[in-house]
């Protein structure tokens, strides 16, 4: 019986993220708007503390959330510049470094030559086109989710009153409020890693002199919010970019790569997966595992969602008493630790010191 209850449970959850993944179109912007609620949620109780009106609270918190948006195409726009004047700069060198890696690989330059590479760029400026338009209705639809979780927020808690018995919505609210807590802590958290290591990337690209230092550092910000792989990723840009300013010397190539590895190996694949995963409560492999798991299923939003659904999910367990084995094992383990009884952690650490056998008072 437990075999086949295992079984049906496993595919239970196969089924689960099989519609996850058809149906990503509705379920990506629905999740995200949830998140960008929990993100603006210190702004919205500011509101209510002022007894704002809805109207205002809501017209508020898009306010800010599109001068940020502003922000943001302003920045990428002054960087499209830079990048344009490099690639003018520079598309002799990346000519001649292309004709350099031909000989080097034994490949005759007329085989390459015979390609139409106007129809190949043509194919990706469509591909570019498509993914811009598919991000805009993802983009249309998740204002539209956040608008209506914004009307509806005000009136959450007096809903699940209403709607359970007195201890069941307590829980509820308390799982709410737990998750809420936690996804900010996340949030704030990640930040201010992915700010320290964009600020250290581009300090060091800048005093090293390569071009768009500002942009890599930004990139290396956003990327820094997928666990592991991303700071990973940040770093082949601007090593490309030094390999081809500074060729044909590889000096300067290999010290921006050491350092930034460095920079991001210590911050990024150090730092990061331990800190965040302190503050979750998350062991580190089921951080990877849910990287690995949501980027699958929804790709680079779910990578980037993956260490806060995991969280959700081991809050949510902790909360039920027949899961709160799952939400143990997914912990760090400290918190285990801790809720030890002492003699147990004290009768640990004298058997470790002193590797003598048992005392009477051990046992006692």
């Amino acid at each position: 019986m437990k075999v086949l209850v295992g079984l049906v449970a496993l595919l239970s959850a196969i089924a689960l993220c099989t519609v996850l993944n058809l149906a990503s179109g509705v379920f990506i912007p629905l999740v995200v708007a949830w998140f960008i609620l929990q993100v603006f949620r210190p702004v919205i109780r500011l509101g209510w503390k002022l007894h704002l009106p809805p109207a205002l609270n809501i017209t508020l918190v898009f306010a800010i959330f599109f001068g940020l948006c502003i922000l943001g195409i302003y920045f990428c726009a002054s960087q499209a510049v830079e990048f344009n004047r490099a690639y003018n700069l520079y598309y002799s060198k990346l000519n001649t470094m292309f004709h350099s890696v031909l000989k080097a690989l034994s490949i005759p330059p007329s085989t390459i030559s015979d390609f139409n590479w106007l129809d190949l760029l043509g194919r990706y400026v469509r591909n570019i086109s498509e993914l811009i338009l598919t991000f805009s209705s993802k983009f249309v639809l998740t204002l539209v989710f956040l608008m209506f979780m914004l009307l509806e927020a005000p009136y959450v808690n007096e809903k699940i009153d209403k709607s359970f018995s007195g201890p069941n919505a307590f829980r509820i609210k308390n799982i709410l409020d737990t998750v809420s807590q936690q996804i900010s802590r996340y949030l704030g958290t990640l930040t201010l890693i992915s700010l320290a290591t964009g600020f250290c990337a581009w300090l060091l690209l800048a005093a090293m002199g390569v071009e768009l230092a500002a942009g890599w550092g930004v990139l290396t910000f956003l990327l820094n919010f997928i666990p592991t792989v991303g700071s990973i990723i940040a770093t082949i840009p601007p090593v490309l970019m030094a390999a081809l300013q500074f060729s044909p010397s590889l000096f300067k190539p290999l010290a921006v790569f050491f350092s930034l590895t460095a920079i991001q190996i210590t911050i990024g694949n150090v730092i990061t997966p331990k800190v965040v995963g302190d503050r979750l409560g998350l062991s580190p492999i089921v951080i990877l595992l849910s990287l690995l798991l949501w980027g699958t299923i929804w790709g680079i939003p779910g990578a980037l969602l993956s260490v806060p659904i995991a969280s959700i999910i081991k809050i949510v367990c902790e909360n039920i008493q027949s899961l709160r084995p799952i939400a143990v094992l997914m912990g760090s383990g400290k918190d285990a630790l801790m809720a030890a009884p002492p003699v147990v952690r004290r009768k640990t650490k004298t058997h470790v010191q002193t590797n003598v056998p048992n005392t009477s008072e051990d046992f006692e």
